[in-house]
C-alpha cells in the first residue's frame, strides 16, 4: 500500500523578504515577514551579526542637555594619502569629525543650512569642500603639507581667468563634487539671486578658483537640483523629478543628456554609489529605489513596494552602499506605516538569486545614514545612528553573537559590584551579564503560506523536522503555527531545543589543573568574563535535525521560527525545513 504521507520541502530561501499584501502572489523561495536575519545565497537562514559602537566616548553627551535627541542628516568617510581614515558627521546644522582614534571634535566655523540634507562635502587630495547651503558661505577644510588642518572660508563670488586664479573661492551652493578634474557645485546663489537649477564648475585642476561664465542652466523639466554624483566618465544631475548627464572634459565640450523625465531623487543622502551603479531614492510615481548603469533607470525594489507607497517623509530616506550591499533606511515600521524619523533598514543584497531584501532593526535606533566606502578601513560599513540615547557612529555586522553593542556602560548604569543591567529611559531591556552591555534584538522568518498545490484541501500536518544550523550554545527556537491564511492567530506553538556540540573547553592550566580535571565547564568557556578556561576545541560548523510537534488539521499552515526569550544574544538558523501532510479526502 502506497504511503499516504508526503513531504513539502523547503530548502530554499533567496527570494528573501516580499512585502506585497496578497501572499498567493509570492514566490516559493519568498518570505512575507522577516527581522534581523539575512539570506544563505544557497539557501537558509540566520540571525545578522551585532552592531558595535565605533566612538567609546560619545559625540556629544545627550544626558547633559539641551539636546535630547541625535538625528545626524549626511554623513562622510575619507581616506587621506596617509590612508588615515576621516569622518564627518552632520547634525543639527554643525559638523563633527573623528579620525582612527574615533573620538569627534566640532568644526568650528560652518553653519549648514542646506536643504534638506544640512552640508554636502567633497574631498580633493587630502583637502574637503563643504557646501554649507544657499544662505551660508561654503568652507575648506585643508590639510598644508606640514602642521594641523585648518578651516578656511572660501569666498563666495570673487571670479577669475584661468590664466590669473584667484584661489580660496567657492560659490555658495547646495551640492558640491569633484569630477573629471573639476570641482562642481549646483543650486547656486549668487549676488543674491538664487539658480536652482544651475551647475558650475571651477578652473580645471584647481577646485578653489572660479570664472564667472562657466556654468550650466538646466532649466528643462523644471523643479531645482537636488543632487550630483560622479559617476564613470559623467556627471549625474538630479532634479525632484528628472535626471540628467553631463558628459565631456571641458567647456567646449560639455554635452547634457536627459536620462529621465519622469524620476529624480529628492536629496543627494538617498543616493549610494557602487563601483558599477548608483542607486537611489525617487519620491516620483509613489516612489522606490532604482539602479542605474549608465542606460535607463531600474526599478528594484518591487518586492518592498508597500513601504514606499506608505511614506510620507521623503526627506528622511537614506540610501547607501557599502560591503557589497545596499543600505536604505526608510521612516516605516511593519505594522505601523509611516514613522516620524528613519524606523527600519532594509538590506538589498544583489549577489542572493536575482537581488534579494531583507529587512533589520534595533529598538534603540537606526543606521541612517550608512557611509558609502567606509569599510575600507573599518572592515565592516560605518553608520550614524539616528536615536534618543546616545550620539554614536556604529559598525554593523561586527559582533559574531546577535546582540548590539550601542551604549556605553555608563549610560547603562550598570553596577561596577554586579554588572547587572536593568533599564534605560524608562524601558526595560533586559538582565545581561556581568560586565555586558549588549542588547538582544528581536529576529525571526516566517515562510509562505504552506497549502501543497491545493488552497482549498484539508490536510493533516504532521511533525516537521527543521535542519538547523550548528550552534555554539545551547539555544531554544520556538516555531509558531497560523493556520487557514489567519495571519493573526497563533494556533500552536513548539520549542525546539538546539545543544551546542564540536567545543571543548579547558581552563587556564589544561589537563594540569586539579579542580574538575582542567575541564570548563562554563558555558562560554574561554569567553567568560573573569577569564577562566581556553578553547582548545574545534568548532563542528555541521546541522543537527529537530522533529517539531505535528501542526494540526488545516487546508494551509505558515510558520514563524523566532528565538527563545530564554536564550537571549544567541545566532541560529535554519537550513531547511521539510513538512509533512496527509491529504485528506477531496470534496
Amino acid at each position: 500500500m502506497a504511503n499516504r504521507l508526503e513531504p513539502l520541502n523547503l530548502v530554499s530561501y533567496i527570494g528573501g523578504l516580499n512585502l506585497r499584501a496578497d501572499q498567493f502572489q509570492l514566490a516559493d523561495d519568498e518570505s512575507p515577514d522577516m527581522l534581523n536575519v539575512d539570506i544563505d545565497p544557497r539557501g537558509g537562514f540566520f540571525t545578522r551579526r551585532g552592531w558595535q559602537r565605533w566612538n567609546v566616548p560619545s559625540i556629544i553627551d545627550l544626558e547633559a542637555g539641551p539636546q535630547t535627541t541625535w538625528k545626524p542628516r549626511n554623513a562622510y568617510a575619507q581616506v587621506d594619502s596617509g590612508d588615515g581614515q576621516l569622518i564627518y558627521v552632520v547634525e543639527s546644522n554643525k559638523i563633527y569629525i573623528a579620525d582612527n582614534t574615533a573620538v569627534f571634535s566640532l568644526i568650528s566655523g560652518p553653519v549648514c543650512e542646506a536643504n534638506p540634507h544640512q552640508a554636502d562635502l567633497a574631498a580633493w587630495s587630502d583637502d574637503v569642500y563643504i557646501a554649507c547651503g544657499i544662505s551660508r558661505t561654503s568652507y575648506r577644510r585643508r590639510q598644508p603639507s606640514v602642521g594641523a588642518p585648518v578651516i578656511e572660508t572660501l569666498l563666495p563670488e570673487t571670479w577669475s581667468e584661468i590664466e590669473a586664479p584667484t584661489h580660496g573661492v567657492m560659490p555658495q551652493a547646495e551640492h558640491v563634487e569633484a569630477h573629471a578634474g573639476y570641482m562642481f557645485v549646483a543650486c547656486t546663489k549668487e549676488a543674491g539671486v538664487l539658480y536652482p537649477a544651475r551647475v558650475r564648475w571651477s578652473h580645471p585642476g584647481t577646485p578653489d578658483a572660479w570664472r564667472s561664465d562657466d556654468y550650466l542652466d538646466i532649466e528643462a523639466a523644471g523643479g531645482r537640483i537636488t543632487a550630483i554624483v560622479a559617476f564613470n566618465d559623467h556627471l549625474l544631475i538630479f532634479k525632484t523629478n528628472s535626471m540628467w548627464a553631463l558628459y565631456g572634459y571641458d567647456e567646449a565640450s560639455w554635452q547634457l543628456i536627459r536620462v529621465s523625465s519622469l524620476i529624480g531623487c529628492p536629496t543627494p543622502t538617498a543616493i549610494g554609489r557602487s563601483e558599477s551603479a548608483i542607486y537611489f531614492y525617487s519620491a516620483t510615481s509613489k516612489g522606490g529605489i532604482y539602479g542605474y548603469s549608465g542606460g535607463a533607470p531600474t526599478y528594484i525594489s518591487e518586492n518592498i513596494r508597500p513601504v514606499f507607497e506608505e511614506l510620507l517623509s521623503f526627506e528622511d530616506v537614506f540610501v547607501s552602499w557599502a560591503a557589497r550591499k545596499l543600505w536604505v533606511s526608510v521612516p516605516w515600521r511593519r505594522d505601523i506605516g509611516s514613522t516620524e524619523e528613519p524606523s527600519s533598514l532594509f538590506v538589498f543584497n544583489p549577489d542572493i538569486g536575482n537581488g534579494a531584501w531583507t529587512m533589520y532593526r534595533s529598538e534603540f535606533g537606526t543606521p541612517a545614514p550608512v557611509l558609502d566606502g567606509s569599510d575600507i578601513q573599518q572592515k565592516f560599513p560605518l553608520a550614524a545612528f539616528w536615536s534618543d540615547h546616545e550620539a554614536v557612529m556604529v559598525i554593523l555586522d561586527a559582533l559574531e553573537d546577535a546582540h548590539d553593542i550601542i551604549f556605553d556602560p555608563a549610560v547603562l548604569g550598570v553596577s561596577p559590584g554586579t554588572g547587572v543591567l536593568t533599564t534605560i529611559a524608562g524601558d526595560d531591556i533586559g538582565v545581561e551579564g556581568i560586565g555586558s552591555v549588549g542588547q538582544p534584538f528581536d529576529s525571526y522568518y516566517r515562510t509562505r503560506w504552506l497549502h501543497a498545490g491545493w488552497p482549498d484541501r484539508k490536510k493533516s500536518w504532521r511533525r516537521p523536522t527543521f535542519i538547523c544550523k550548528g550552534v555554539e550554545q545551547d539555544t531554544d527556537l520556538i516555531v509558531e503555527t497560523f493556520r487557514d491564511y489567519n495571519e493573526v492567530t497563533i494556533h500552536r506553538t513548539r520549542t525546539l531545543h538546539l545543544r551546542a556540540n564540536g567545543e571543548t573547553l579547558w581552563r587556564e592550566l589544561g589537563y594540569d589543573d586539579p579542580l574538575k580535571h582542567g575541564f570548563d565547564w562554563k558555558d562560554l568557556g574561554a569567553d567568560s568574563p573573569d577569564g577562566r578556561g581556553a578553547n582548545w576545541g574545534t568548532s563542528v560548523n555541521g546541522a543537527t535535525l529537530e522533529r517539531s510537534g505535528s501542526l494540526g488539521l488545516a487546508r494551509a499552515v505558515q510558520l514563524r521560527v523566532k528565538p527563545s526569550p530564554a536564550t537571549p544574544k544567541t545566532r541560529w538558523g535554519v537550513d531547511g525545513i521539510v513538512a509533512k501532510f496527509v491529504m485528506r479526502r477531496f470534496r
